[in-house]
């Protein structure tokens, strides 16, 4: 599972926006990963930038892009 997957797990858990050090603490108990604080930024940043998956709720806050449902 790669550090978005971790991340995404963490966040569609959650149902709402967390700051990236409950983010990284979430996925440090849930996982036992310590992942770099700068390179989740910068990937998360990437993807927000990008309308994927991520977006920015306030500064270093994440939430899921909610999914569209299509008619």
């Amino acid at each position: 599972m790669s550090g978005m997957d971790m991340v995404t797990d963490i966040l569609q858990r959650e149902g709402g926006p967390l700051h990236i050090t409950d983010i990284l603490a979430a996925v440090e108990k849930r996982f036992g990963v310590e992942l770099d604080r700068e390179s989740v930024v910068s990937a998360m940043s990437k993807r927000v930038a990008r309308q994927d998956r991520f977006m920015r709720t306030a500064p270093n806050t994440f939430a899921l892009i909610p999914e569209r449902e299509d008619s």
